[in-house]
Formats: C-alpha cells, sequence, structure tokens
C-alpha cells in the first residue's frame, strides 16, 4: 500500500512522518514517534487510556485515523511535564495517591488538563464529566477528583501543590510512590511499550466451540504465507503441554480436544500483526462439537459430558466444628437460603502483552506478572528447559487483582522465541483478554443458620459450589479459602462447611481480590439480614451479638489473640451511618 506524508505538531515539536493511511493515530504516536505513554487498553474509544490533546480538546486516539490529525497540534503526556520541572497535575496525582498502577495515568492527567485549560474553578461534577471517559479500576476515583481540585488551586495562583519526598522513611509521614513519576511522565514502561530489533509479532487461534474433539489440524497454507516464521501446534510444545498452580490441566495449546470458547489451538510469528493475523485465517481446524456443562448442577449429574476424565467434581473440602444436629435441634428459630453470584471479569485497563527472547541458550519473557517465580518454572515445564536457563522480567503491570496471577501470553511466547530464534511479542486485544482470562468464580450457595430467641447464633450449615470452568486454575484454593470464612466475622459454635470445586465448559475462573470471601459476605450478610428481621431485632444488634472477639474460635478452631476488629467497625459504621 502506498505510503503518505502526515505533517503534525506533537509537545511542540514539527514531525513529517510517511504511513500506512489507514494507521489510527495512536499507533503513529507510539509506532513512529515511539511515544509509547499514549496507551491502547481496548482499541474501540472505551477505556479513555490512549486520551491525547487535539488542538486543545481531548480525542481518543486509537479511534481516530491519522490523517484527521494533518497539520495539528497535539500534546501527549510526555508534553505535560518533565522529572524536573512536573505539571501541576502531575504533582497532584502524586501527592494524593491519585496513581496506582499508571495504566489510565496519562490519559485521566489530559483530560483534567483540557478542563483546567478552559476552567480553573471546577466543581466536582465538572471533573467527573470531564474524566468520564477515562477507565480506572484501582482507586475508586475519589482521590483523582482530590488532584484535579488541587492542582485548580495551584493553576490559580493559590496555593503550590507539595510532593511528598520519595523513599522518606518516617512512620505516620506520607511519601511519594517510588514509581510515581515515571507514571506520570509517561516513561514508565509495560509490556507493549517495549520494542526489539528484528522483533516478530505473534497471534493465537482460539477455538469457536465450547467443547469439541480436534480431529485434525492443517496449517500447510498458513506456513506457507509470505512474511510467516512459525505456527506451532500442541505437537510442537517440548515439553508437558500443561500449567495451572494447583493441577497441571490447561494446555498451552489444545491437542485432542478444546474444553471452552477461547481455548488456544494454533500459534503464529510472522513479521508483522496483519500477516500473522493472514495465517490465522489460513489455518484449518477440523472439529467434532460435543455436548457441553455451563452450571454446576448440569455438572455433578451422574451422567453429565465430562469436562475432563477425572470428572467434573474436582474437590470437596469440608470444616465441621462442634455437632451441628445438636446445634439445630436447640434452635429456637431456623432460617434457610439460597444465593448465587455472578461469574465477574477483572478488566485491568492493560491487556496482556509478553515479549518472548532466546538468545545464548536461555529464555527472557518480558511480561505483566503477580508471580514471576511461578511463570519461570511452568515455562521450564513446558519448554523442558531447565529452570535456570528461564527468566521472567516483570514489566510494568497495568492492574491484575488476581487476574495475572495465572499464565496467559508466558509460555506462547517463550516457545514461539525457541522455535525462531527471534524476539516475538504477544499482544492481546481487549477482546481476547476478555475471553481468555480467568474469572470470579460464579458460586451457588445454600446456608442454613439457627438461632436462639434472643439473637445468638448456634449453628450453621453451608453448601457451597463454585464453578471453576474448563480449568482449574486457583479453584481448589479458592474454595479452600472460602471454607474457613464461610460465616464470615461471626462466631458460631457448630458449623456443618461443605464446599465444591466443579469444572464445566465455562471460562476459566481463579484467582480474584479476596478469593473467594466477597461471594461468601452476600450470602451470609443477606441471610443474618433474614433473621433478624425474623428475630425482631436490628440488623445492627444482631452482629454485635454474634460478632467475633478476643478468644473467638474460628469455624477451623483457630483462636483469635489479635487483631479482632469488628465491633469497633460495627460501631464506627453505625456512627458514619446513621443506622441504630
Amino acid at each position: 500500500m502506498n505510503k503518505v506524508l502526515l505533517q503534525i505538531n506533537v509537545n511542540g515539536k514539527d514531525h513529517q512522518i510517511h504511513i500506512d493511511p489507514k494507521m489510527t493515530l495512536v499507533d503513529v504516536l507510539r509506532e513512529k514517534l515511539g511515544l509509547t505513554g499514549t496507551k491502547k487498553g481496548c482499541n474501540s474509544g472505551e477505556c479513555g487510556a490512549c486520551t491525547i490533546l487535539l488542538e486543545g480538546e481531548s480525542v481518543a486516539s486509537c479511534m481516530l485515523p491519522a490523517l484527521k490529525a494533518q497539520g495539528k497540534k497535539i500534546v501527549t503526556v510526555e508534553g505535560l511535564g518533565e522529572e524536573k520541572r512536573l505539571h501541576p497535575l502531575q504533582k497532584s496525582f502524586l501527592a494524593k495517591g491519585a496513581v496506582q498502577c499508571g495504566f489510565c495515568t496519562p490519559g485521566m492527567l489530559l483530560s483534567a488538563k483540557a478542563l483546567l485549560d478552559k476552567n480553573l474553578n471546577p466543581t466536582t461534577q465538572d471533573i467527573k464529566l470531564a474524566i468520564s471517559g477515562n477507565l480506572c479500576r484501582c482507586t475508586g476515583y475519589k482521590k483523582i477528583i482530590d488532584a484535579v481540585l488541587a492542582a485548580a488551586t495551584e493553576l490559580r495562583g493559590e496555593g503550590e501543590v507539595v510532593m511528598p519526598a520519595v523513599g522518606r522513611d518516617v512512620v505516620g509521614s506520607s511519601i511519594a510512590r517510588v514509581d510515581g513519576v515515571p507514571k506520570v511522565t509517561g516513561q514508565a514502561k509495560y509490556a507493549d511499550d517495549l520494542f526489539f530489533p528484528n522483533m516478530l509479532y505473534a497471534k493465537v487461534l482460539r477455538s469457536a466451540h465450547a467443547h469439541a474433539y480436534i480431529r485434525k489440524i492443517n496449517t500447510d497454507r498458513a506456513r506457507a504465507l509470505e512474511g510467516v516464521a512459525a505456527v506451532l501446534t500442541a505437537d510442537d510444545v517440548p515439553g508437558c503441554n500443561g500449567y495451572g498452580i494447583h493441577i497441571k490441566d490447561q494446555p498451552v495449546l489444545a491437542k485432542d480436544k478444546v474444553r471452552c470458547y477461547g481455548d488456544a489451538v494454533a500459534a503464529v510469528a510472522a513479521e508483522s500483526i496483519e500477516i500473522a493475523e493472514k495465517a490465522l485465517a489460513l489455518i484449518e481446524v477440523d472439529y467434532e462439537p460435543i455436548p457441553g456443562v455451563f452450571t454446576v448442577e448440569d455438572a455433578l449429574k451422574p451422567d453429565a459430558p465430562e469436562v475432563h476424565p477425572s470428572g467434573n467434581l474436582i474437590f470437596h473440602r469440608k470444616v465441621y466444628k462442634g455437632d451441628i444436629e445438636k446445634g439445630f435441634k436447640e434452635a429456637d428459630i431456623i432460617i434457610e437460603d439460597k444465593f448465587r453470584t455472578p461469574m465477574v471479569e477483572h478488566a485491568y485497563i492493560e491487556p496482556e502483552t509478553g515479549i518472548g527472547i532466546y538468545e545464548a541458550g536461555k529464555i527472557t519473557v518480558y511480561a505483566p506478572s503477580q508471580g514471576v517465580h511461578y511463570h519461570r518454572s511452568e515455562i521450564a515445564v513446558n519448554l523442558n528447559m531447565p529452570v535456570n536457563k528461564i527468566r521472567v522480567i516483570q514489566t510494568t503491570t497495568g492492574g491484575g487483582f488476581g487476574g495475572k496471577i495465572d499464565n496467559s501470553v508466558h509460555a506462547l511466547v517463550a516457545l514461539l522465541a525457541l522455535k525462531t530464534g527471534r524476539a516475538v511479542k504477544l499482544s492481546y486485544s481487549r477482546k481476547e483478554s476478555m475471553i481468555s482470562s480467568t474469572k470470579r468464580h460464579p458460586f451457588i450457595m445454600r446456608y442454613k443458620l439457627g438461632a436462639r430467641k434472643d439473637g445468638k447464633i448456634i449453628a450453621g450449615e453451608a453448601k457451597i459450589y463454585g464453578d471453576t470452568g474448563a480449568y482449574n486454575s486457583y479453584g481448589t484454593g479458592v474454595l479452600t479459602r472460602v471454607a474457613t470464612c464461610a460465616f464470615g466475622p461471626y462466631e458460631i459454635p457448630n458449623v456443618k462447611i461443605d464446599t465444591y470445586t466443579v469444572y464445566t465448559n465455562n471460562p476459566v475462573s481463579g484467582a480474584m481480590r479476596a478469593f473467594g470471601a466477597p461471594q461468601a459476605a452476600i450470602a451470609h450478610e443477606a441471610i443474618i439480614d433474614e433473621l433478624a428481621k425474623k428475630i425482631g431485632i436490628s440488623p445492627v444488634e444482631i452482629r454485635k451479638i454474634n460478632a467475633l472477639r478476643k478468644g473467638s474460635a474460628t469455624p477451623t478452631g483457630q483462636i483469635l489473640n489479635e487483631g479482632v476488629g469488628i465491633l469497633e467497625t460495627i460501631e464506627r459504621a453505625v456512627e458514619r451511618s446513621g443506622l441504630k
């Protein structure tokens, strides 16, 4: 395709660049000018990570054809301020704790600048409206709003934002993030910001079936495509074709069977993303679809299709204390209920990206991670290489919340680098990230409580079923954790807790913030409210009666001697909320 000349002024500097006319502005900024502070989060104009200023207006650069910026002035985060001369917004974001993972920060800063350039006396509502197109999964937005208000104060000349010292180690004193300045100036390097000489680009062919046998894979046409360096299937995995923190049940590349929509079936490395995508379309896979199971109820039926040969029930955890039958016999009131919680996507703004490099008999993988040592050991097993020949470098990580503990791109880029001898980058699209990443477990929970008339709960029974999807991931750990906290911060002398980890053909569920406790909290708090209503006492009073105290025993028999603050928390919550 013929190149066209693009003339733009970026951060006060004129540029003349010959580009593909189909390029978007975000790709020109990142790939042609090296301004990687502008991030790619969704590529559909929804997350705001790619926000820049175009003639003073905030614009999603991922949606803007680059030629639409012809002859115009652009400001990116790199033009906002420098390490030694930060813009008031950059200072205030650091001072107010508005920077966490940092992936959304450049776009958020520029949307805020567009507002303050026009209005130095913004209301909270003005700020909310200005940043409404910028998503953040870390802060909860309050600190961001506080930071914009503080910056406005300095810009009006009414007081300078005071930056906490970096690295000051004084208990009770605020300190600045050691990684804060690179994040507010756009200098922090996330995995997709890294480029290496002679680098290949990878794409993954994923199953369009939730449950099917793979009869045949024909890669001949894809391999023959000019610009393709490698096309790999399960037969190309030199070591164990399986990974997982507890059970090695998830293949790097599916061999005989796919177990969920989006299972990786083949991987391509090529000279460009466009060539890699063309190669995927040339791979022929002969599937034989088979019935699947999509609820734990169906998965546990005697005649259910088996997701794995071991059966659909992976694990049954029991936590029993006291005499449950005696407890219910002595109860004046018994109440039962059933609860369901849904699957939840982590939705971190940074999609997964990894780069694999093979040099001198060693593999190096650059990728976001919440467990580099785990990723390192898994790659070694997959590639059948000594672990001391594998290095995993955690790049600046744009949100994780548990979802970046599991393997995603890691083994694939390592394998492609090993096979090609070149650096290989694999970047997931937002859609691909949501298809393939782990989720919070959907739960089915059956609860039963027995209490005396005075509100004391003396018996509690819980049966909890966790849908871990097609592969276990952290499922057995999550269902073990929920067994220990099924009744939350309440002391019950007689408990019977059973939790079940179940395979289905749904997306994989794994680690997510609090590891099963949030689902249980929905159930135990709701049924305690129902119990209070039936007894005729307030929701606050029933919680005070049953709250854990120093010397209390948990369902596992642990005696609590320190750090028991639920009564104080209840009192503070009552004070703040006005409840009685």
